[in-house]
């Protein structure tokens, strides 16, 4: 068992990580636009994060960047963020705990089924609301994460750096 102080430095010290990501989405990656399309780098941290941590602490970390996401982004209705998120999080940490081993190619699989679920919530949604124009919304959901993966090679070391040096024996 871990220290509560070693817990708590751990998770300020991915809040750091996230915060540093998040501006750099909005600094960076909202000015790129490729075919009318941006980067969309949120949906990849909450995924990233549970290939680390697992799907449990994952799951906690994607709730509360979903709940903060909700406040602070545009969304098809207030929660969509809290909802998708935490299910990416169990996806991705069902993948690395039990599929594939914390690498590149897994990072690259778990990136691409959170961009693809939220790109896929957010045509549920349109149904729902009785929208129309699915076909064009599942192209740019497929444009905006083949645009967003190569942001991986940032995200990627960024988050393991932050899990190997806060990595303790106890």
């Amino acid at each position: 068992m871990q220290p509560k102080s070693y817990r708590v430095f751990k998770w300020v010290v991915y809040a750091l990580a996230t915060m540093l990501l998040c501006a750099l989405q909005a600094m960076f990656f909202s000015n790129i636009r490729i075919l009318g399309l941006t980067p969309f780098l949120y949906p990849m941290l909450p995924a990233a994060v549970a290939m680390f941590e697992g799907t449990r602490r994952g799951a906690v970390f994607a709730l509360i960047f979903g709940v903060l996401c909700d406040l602070l982004l545009p969304a098809p209705f207030r929660g969509f963020f809290a909802i998708i998120f935490p299910v990416i999080a169990a996806l991705s940490g069902g993948v690395a705990g039990r599929l594939l081993s914390r690498g590149f190619l897994c990072a690259l699989i778990v990136s691409s089924l959170g961009l693809l679920a939220t790109g896929a919530f957010r045509m549920v949604v349109q149904i729902l609301a009785g929208g129309r124009y699915l076909g064009l919304m599942a192209q740019i959901t497929l444009g905006e994460t083949l645009l967003t993966l190569p942001a991986l090679l940032i995200v990627l070391p960024l988050y393991r750096t932050v899990f190997r040096r806060c990595a303790a024996d106890y």
